[in-house]
């Protein structure tokens, strides 16, 4: 099983939230986050290391979410 992180909107609320869960696909999280009433953007959600470096080192600009897909060596 991987971790998945991904910034989703609370559909009740209009607030966006950062969720962590581990499931053995993306498919899986995303189905369960849209179950749970949040709205999800697929290409927001990526395993814990990609979304950590993404959040902590880019300006979470759009092309960092579609481009980085692994964490880079550093």
């Amino acid at each position: 099983m991987t971790m998945y992180k991904a910034i989703v909107t609370d559909k009740m609320n209009g607030r966006k939230v950062i969720i962590e869960s581990e499931h053995d696909t993306k498919a899986e999280f995303i189905h369960d986050l849209r179950a749970n009433g949040y709205a999800v953007n697929p290409i927001k959600v990526k395993t814990k290391e990609v979304f950590e470096y993404i959040m902590n080192h880019t300006n979470c600009n759009p092309w960092d979410w579609k481009e980085i897909k692994a964490v880079p060596a550093e």
